[in-house]
């Protein structure tokens, strides 16, 4: 029986311009390669080109067609030159029976036009926090009616999270909604035998480390509280965003023998980050579903999260401690608690979790039953 061909339409890609952006939609196409013919159509402007356009077709298992396109130097014709950029790869891709859009713009955009013109279905998997009331009242009219738009011609929509479900909901009560999760590679997200022993229990967050977003600066004032109050311990806090507001705050405070600043980590160094840790920790102000908190459970790696977003749907409470956004006198608790021996549910029971909740063999499952159910309806 012949797979079902679905366009992957993506707004956001991992391409040579942002090789991190979406990695997560990356995930999920691969996922969703594994039962239905996935091809992947991203547009990104790139002013390094040659030419006004350049495509990229590859297939390693997965077809992804990137369209770079240069800057015009006008807002409104680099509208046109991404939607053109659209239209140069999906003449490439085989018809396909479905469009499943990554994210609501732009890709929305191209996705309205297929429906409109040339009778193609869309759902849409959506990750992005702009949903969250205050940051979409904060956004003009005109995206507010396209937003609104692309939701009312959508079959159905896919958030990761139950809460930005409802979010979803309340800028437009139309489409139905199903929670589907980011994916976790649960066979090398694992358990490691040769995890580290150590005297000092070891802190890791890991993230792009952007204040507004993650609390950075809370997350090193309640672990400097820690010290002030005689506590051993560590914290390895990176990721692919600016470190040097971490460094003068460790010389500033004398915390070099504390907290370790690391770099960017590709996706295949994480594991061993992980398994060298005794708890991971996220302060964040806002969040659909971290893809952190998946990796981290099928590490085995107790979890401590705010209470935003989708992250207190995927925390039994033996997992972890959910704390309240902002609270700094929580998060020392809370971390103050695990240094003192804490005890959780067993890393194996962590890790059964995740392979029920975000496995690739799971979420396979979950898109072939949403695509052949949306593609008999009528």
């Amino acid at each position: 029986m012949p797979k079902n061909r679905i366009l992957f339409l993506a707004s956001w890609y991992p391409s040579r311009v942002s090789p991190y952006s979406g990695d997560f939609i990356q995930r999920h196409a691969r996922v969703a390669a594994r039962i239905a013919d996935i091809t992947v159509l991203h547009t990104v402007r790139d002013d390094d080109i040659a030419g006004a356009y350049e495509v990229s077709d590859t297939d390693n298992g997965l077809r992804e067609i990137i369209v770079y396109y240069k800057d015009s130097g006008c807002k409104v014709l680099n509208f046109f030159k991404r939607m053109k950029a659209f239209w140069m790869g999906y003449i490439r891709a085989e018809v396909p029976d479905l469009v499943h859009l990554n994210t609501v713009l732009p890709a929305g955009l191209f996705a309205l036009y297929l429906k409109f013109f040339l009778g193609k279905p869309f759902i849409l998997s959506e990750h992005w926090t702009g949903f969250q009331p205050f940051r979409f009242r904060q956004l003009n009219l005109m995206t507010h009616i396209l937003v609104r738009l692309i939701l009312q011609n959508c079959r159905l929509v896919l958030p990761v999270s139950a809460d930005l479900g409802k979010q979803m909901k309340a800028v437009c009560s139309k489409p139905e909604f199903e929670v589907v999760p980011n994916v976790v590679d649960t066979d090398r997200f694992r358990i490691f035998s040769e995890r580290k022993s150590s005297a000092k229990p070891r802190f890791l967050h890991l993230s792009m480390l952007d204040e507004q977003h993650k609390n950075i600066s809370g997350i090193l004032r309640s672990a400097k509280r820690l010290v002030d109050s005689g506590l051993s311990f560590e914290l390895h806090i990176g990721g692919n965003g600016p470190l040097e507001p971490i460094r003068q705050f460790v010389a500033r405070h004398h915390l070099q023998d504390v907290i370790f600043p690391f770099g960017e980590l590709s996706h295949d160094e994480v594991p061993a980050m992980m398994a060298n840790a005794d708890c991971f920790l996220l302060f964040s102000n806002y969040e659909n579903q971290p893809c952190v908190q998946g990796e981290a459970f099928a590490c085995g790696l107790p979890f401590i999260g705010t209470d935003v977003g989708g992250i207190g749907e995927f925390l039994p409470e033996t997992f972890g401690i959910l704390i309240p956004k902002g609270d700094e006198d929580a998060l020392y608790r809370a971390m103050e608690s695990v240094i003192r021996g804490r005890k959780f549910e067993s890393p194996a029971e962590m890790h059964r979790f995740a392979e029920e909740n975000f496995s690739p063999e799971h979420l396979a499952n979950r898109f072939h039953d949403i695509y052949n159910r949306v593609m008999h309806e009528k």
